[in-house]
């Protein structure tokens, strides 16, 4: 279950955010965060220098913390990126360095395969268009992320 709250700059609506948790739950990898609280907090991280950062309570509820002036393209990679950690803290992978891998590479593989899943979605690329974000479903820009 996904909550929010903070500062919603991004995706005020929640809409790109209830899509991405929802893609998450649907991967048979990490379908097991559907059975977890997990709260959505868009705040200014600019004094901490980050993106995004996960935490969880003494009840196992997560906290994701979101920097709350992303584009849509940032925060999608950054909230796949942090529900990653999720995942992860579920299944046991507390090593920092090996969680940190493995979120790169996941959030490069799930963010591609997310924006792949609005194609031909006329009602959330006009919803986009309309709040003047970026987004990159109908052609992925050159980056690392698509190559």
């Amino acid at each position: 279950m996904i909550y929010t709250s903070g500062d919603w700059c991004i995706d005020s609506d929640s809409i790109l955010t209830r899509a991405v948790f929802d893609f998450m739950c649907k991967n048979s990898t990490f379908s097991q965060i559907k059975d977890v609280v997990v709260e959505v907090n868009q705040v200014d991280l600019t004094d901490d220098n980050a993106f995004g950062f996960c935490q969880v309570d003494e009840d196992g509820e997560f906290l994701i913390h979101i920097h709350n002036d992303l584009n849509s393209e940032e925060y999608a990679i950054t909230l796949i990126h942090e529900l990653v950690h999720v995942k992860q803290t579920l299944t046991g992978l507390l090593n920092h360095d090996r969680r940190e891998e493995e979120a790169v590479i996941w959030e490069k593989i799930l963010s591609k395969e997310f924006w792949e899943t609005f194609k031909g979605k006329k009602d959330v690329l006009d919803y986009w268009e309309n709040q003047n974000n970026r987004i990159y479903a109908l052609n992925p820009p050159i980056t690392p992320l698509f190559p």
